[in-house]
């Protein structure tokens, strides 16, 4: 026994105080993603279990929310399978799922698993393998619950065709079938472009991956849903497609998330000091307008690869930028309750049932149910130049070989141990 003030403490008491989880700070504190955590859970029971969900969002006592966590762990173990083990994917782990856990019908126990709670679990190789593999369940169920709770999901093919249609209005193809952006085939802003592509939605299991393979883990940080991609002629012209769009207002310079933006296609310093001493011996008349394109050409030679994304190949050319728009349009249930509301006041209510049905009606407060809907949407723009395009898409930065890449990375994080284990 010791002595603080005026208390008497137990040496086991005390000490619990100090008794930190070190891997808890380091996702609260340090910035470190709790899919890369590796120590499991301290849940002793159902009790402990049923609290941690609740204070998640889930209360598993609710049987709909219940069903929907359980669903969570079906998609999860599928999503595995597919993705990190053998043989779906033949670059997998080599590992089988314990039949404990696909035989389990009360998703609860899984996260006693994840304790080394679970009866007859021991601290021994097979109750780790059990630990370890329920813990990789719950990292993939945590980022379903993310991508499930989005609240601009529902609204996603809206967004796309409102972001979509300002591009659409400006590219056309004239009469010999060559695609170009501008008003008309013959305006003087005029440029031609080798391809123009909008991603369709991303599949979910690739919004999975993305989202496992980043520290954020949430959906919210997924700002590619909807894509844009410009192929052009020469690098020169990438630059001149975004001086378009923004001369024509189609995108909006202050809506530019700067941490989003990439360039490893046009060496920008090196352009804008030659451009420079260019214009000076235009106006001299010492080259034609037709030498200033091509000196410029020349200048906007491949900078290095993108250190900030290391799933990119370093032979990886594209400018690429996230913009936000502000997407609009009316909500169909507000003008229904306003058509109810008037229909109501029109029925003679005779019966005390339709009398408290007719009071329940008068009483929806419209204005907590938006006229319209207001809010800004993420979308990328890629930009490339027809080189570019044939090495990305072809060449030793095919995208498969990127895909690879991250499956890779998403593997290592969710399975943890048992992808050292495995030795894959």
């Amino acid at each position: 026994m010791r002595t603080e003030g005026s208390d008497t403490v137990r040496p086991m008491a005390f000490l619990k105080r100090f008794d930190f989880r070190w891997e808890t700070f380091d996702v609260v504190v340090s910035g470190r993603s709790t899919i890369d955590a590796s120590e499991g859970f301290q849940l002793r029971n159902l009790d402990d279990v049923g609290r941690f969900a609740l204070s998640y969002g889930y209360d598993l006592e609710n049987p709909i929310e219940n069903a929907e966590v359980f669903g969570n762990f079906q998609e999860a173990l599928n999503f595995i399978r597919k993705n990190f083990l053998q043989p779906e994917n033949p670059d997998g782990l080599k590992l089988d799922i314990p039949r404990k856990i696909l035989e389990l019908t009360d998703v609860r126990e899984l996260f006693l698993m994840a304790s080394l709670s679970y009866p007859s679990q021991n601290n021994d190789t097979q109750g780790l393998m059990l630990r370890n593999m329920a813990c990789s369940l719950l990292k993939v169920m945590h980022t379903i619950a993310h991508i499930d709770k989005d609240l601009r999901t529902p609204y996603f093919a809206e967004c796309q065709k409102q972001i979509f249609d300002r591009f659409y209005r400006v590219i056309h193809r004239d009469d010999e079938g060559r695609l170009f952006m501008g008003d008309r085939a013959e305006d003087p802003d005029r440029i031609d472009l080798v391809a123009f592509e909008t991603k369709p939605k991303k599949a979910r299991d690739s919004t999975l991956l993305k989202l496992l393979h980043k520290p954020e883990n949430v959906a919210e940080d997924i700002f590619d849903q909807v894509g844009i991609r410009f192929v052009t002629h020469t690098p020169l012209d990438a630059l001149r497609v975004i001086k378009f769009l923004k001369d024509r207002m189609i995108l909006m310079p202050p809506n530019i998330k700067p941490s989003r933006s990439r360039n490893t296609l046009v060496d920008m310093e090196s352009l804008r000091k030659g451009w420079e001493e260019i214009y000076r011996r235009w106006e001299r008349h010492e080259i034609s307008s037709g030498e200033v394109a091509e000196e410029l050409e020349q200048l906007a030679h491949y900078p290095g690869s993108d250190p900030d994304n290391p799933h990119s190949s370093k032979f990886y050319r594209a400018i690429q930028f996230t913009s936000r728009q502000l997407i609009k349009f009316r909500n169909p249930v507000h003008d229904d309750l306003r058509e109810v509301r008037q229909l109501a006041r029109q029925v003679d209510g005779s019966s005390e049932s339709l009398k408290v049905l007719l009071d329940r009606i008068e009483r929806i407060e419209l204005k907590k149910t938006p006229r319209e809907f207001r809010f800004f949407y993420p979308y990328e723009v890629q930009l490339m130049d027809h080189l570019s395009y044939d090495e990305n898409e072809r060449g030793r930065s095919a995208h498969s070989e990127y895909k690879k890449a991250q499956v890779q990375t998403a593997m290592r994080r969710v399975m943890g141990s048992l992808a050292d284990a495995a030795r894959v």
